[in-house]
């Protein structure tokens, strides 16, 4: 047994102080060594957790002062000698506010338990397979909220993965209280907010209720969603019997956002399943020293982003299908004009997260594609790929519910690429060339066939506009682009981005450059697109600094069509389509847009 003593005196200075206290067997002797993970598992990234340790020193049962020297960045050894109990004591700075970094203060702490509790080391560097217990002391008032079962007055992890996978939420906060299918839910509100907590709470359980049935089975005995309210962002990270959801205090009642935070609950509730227990091989048991690499994360989130929105669509958390149409819409039209789309695979974005995903910088629309939102539209077309070649009788689910009798149900994780091939013998075909083209290349995606089984269609239509613009033969509006995006910097206009191959980074235009003239005449964040539109798709001179240096550059925009992408319905559905689409999202298939197109 390893037990751990969190206590918060000087909370308000965000400071935490853990004592580790470890019972050794008979018989062992010599050094202890301590190590604290790199990571957290369900944010592929190396976040270096030691960097908020402040002291740590060492004493035996007795009091007795053992020496404390650092091996490396987050191992430390202990000179045990012979103790049979060794009493590690630790101060951490927690002030980092996120869903995977300790953040302690005068109204809450929030401990990430990979950046709070060390591990002892065995043999082969891994934590110890034993029991871990924590007690925590917290403030007058305060209420302490994890997933661990409870354990006298404190709460026990069978190992120390388990303990990984259980952050702590201590604080006055305000607890909601549900039951699905015999199953015990809390919401704990941790923070202040003008929140509806009745129809967050009816969101919620509705949520509930619609993801359960993807995989059709509960495998937790209760389940805790920690919502901590900030004033602004938002982000999640998964847990096996729990989540934690960072949502705006003030916004929760108007509708878009209202979807974003039940989006966000969605998402990091299906990872109970996929990811936390339905998992790749390589995601556990887990090495907390160094990145844990697989290419299937875009089965871990592209899946799950494609089923947190579709969930609320079949949950009827949308006011109208059209809604959540319009927005996949944009996903397809943003993936599309990409230029990373066309260098990097959905496998190699999953294998290269630990260096591209969370670290995007300027030239990240060139280099990298998210496997989240790529993910997504792959996910949503192999959904309907395997709806239509089976005449609606299976779909991505039944890929998932295979999968989990297959490998979870044994407690194994599955082999790189197992998910294609599950999806072929769910198919009852070949469907290498799919995942081939879509996730290990980096081939256009090619929806209209597979929409069209459930009676949509994928159509760029002329936008309206008033600008004065020529226009080509099919009545499509041409602007000047450039190739470039760019932000107002006070008065003036800078350059964010430069897109590969546009005529922007043809010429020699910089990320940073200030444009200050279009033919000499002043241009700001306001009126750039307004002068391209005057001097046309023609050679232009853009006046610019550059640093202390004021530069000129030739640059020739491009006509590009001014256009609204659209997933619309066809003109004259069939009974077969207006079926599968209610099979599909649970909602009835749209009236069809004048002009659209008959099926085939």
């Amino acid at each position: 047994m390893i037990d751990y003593l969190v206590r918060l005196p000087e909370h308000a200075a965000h400071r935490v102080l853990v004592r580790m206290r470890v019972q050794r067997p008979a018989g062992v002797a010599g050094p202890l060594a301590l190590g604290l993970p790199v990571w957290t598992p369900g944010s592929y990234l190396v976040r270096e957790y030691s960097r908020h340790v402040l002291d740590v020193a060492a004493a035996d049962a007795s009091g007795t002062p053992l020496a404390v020297t650092k091996r490396d960045k987050n191992t430390w050894d202990v000179a045990a000698g012979a103790a049979r109990t060794v009493v590690v004591d630790l101060e951490l700075y927690a002030n980092e506010r996120s869903v995977r970094t300790n953040h302690v203060d005068a109204d809450h702490a929030f401990l990430s338990p990979a950046a709070t509790f060390p591990f002892v080391r065995g043999a082969d560097g891994r934590p110890l397979d034993v029991p871990h217990r924590v007690r925590v002391e917290a403030p007058a008032g305060w209420q302490v909220f994890t997933s661990l079962p409870a354990d006298g007055d404190g709460w026990l992890a069978a190992d120390y993965d388990a303990l990984v996978d259980a952050p702590f939420e201590c604080g006055p906060h305000r607890v909601l209280a549900f039951e699905h299918q015999g199953v015990p839910f809390r919401v704990v509100l941790a923070g202040a907010g003008a929140l509806d907590e009745a129809r967050l709470l009816e969101g919620v359980r509705r949520v509930v209720a619609e993801v359960c049935g993807v995989f059709g089975t509960l495998p937790f005995r209760s389940y805790l969603f920690i919502f901590s309210l900030v004033d602004s962002g938002m982000g999640g990270l998964e847990h096996a019997d729990g989540s934690v959801c960072m949502i705006p205090r003030w916004s929760f009642g108007r509708p878009q956002e209202e979807r974003d935070v039940l989006g966000l609950v969605a998402h990091e509730f299906f990872h109970a399943w996929n990811v936390k227990r339905f998992r790749p091989a390589a995601l556990g048991p887990f090495d907390y020293d160094r990145e844990n690499y697989t290419r299937d994360l875009w089965v871990v989130e592209g899946i799950t982003s494609h089923v947190d929105d579709h969930s609320l669509l079949r949950a009827g958390l949308y006011e109208k299908p059209a809604d959540w149409l319009d927005q996949r819409a944009q996903a397809f039209r943003a993936l599309h004009e990409l230029p990373a789309a066309r260098r990097m695979s959905l496998s190699r974005a999953s294998h290269d997260a630990w260096i591209k995903h969370y670290r995007p910088d300027e030239n990240s629309r060139n280099a990298a594609v998210s496997y989240y939102e790529k993910g997504a539209l792959v996910a949503l077309l192999l959904d309907l790929r395997l709806r239509r070649l089976s005449a609606g009788a299976r779909g991505l689910p039944d890929v998932l519910r295979l999968g989990w009798q297959r490998f979870t149900a044994r407690g194994a994780g599955y082999p790189e690429g197992e998910v294609e091939r599950l999806a072929s013998e769910v198919a009852g075909t070949d469907l290498s060339a799919f995942f081939a083209a879509h996730v290990h290349g980096t081939q256009p995606l090619q929806p209209d066939e597979d929409l069209a089984f459930v009676g949509l269609m994928l159509r760029r239509t002329p936008s309206k506009t008033d600008r004065s613009l020529p226009r080509d033969a099919q009545g499509f509006a041409l602007e000047p682009w450039l190739g470039a995006l760019t932000a107002a910097d006070g008065p003036l206009c800078k350059v964010t981005a430069v897109l590969e191959d546009g005529p922007a980074f043809r010429a020699g235009l910089n990320v940073d450059d200030v444009l200050l003239a279009v033919n000499s005449q002043r241009v700001s964040q306001d009126t750039l697109q307004d002068r391209l539109d005057r001097a046309g798709a023609v050679p232009l001179r853009l006046a610019l600094w550059r640093g202390q240096s004021l530069r000129e550059l030739t640059v020739t925009p491009e006509p590009r069509r001014v256009e609204d992408w659209k997933l619309v319905p066809v003109q004259s559905p069939t009974n077969a389509q207006r079926a599968a689409f209610k099979a599909w999202t649970n909602q009835d298939l749209p009236a069809p847009a004048p002009g659209s197109p008959s099926p085939a």
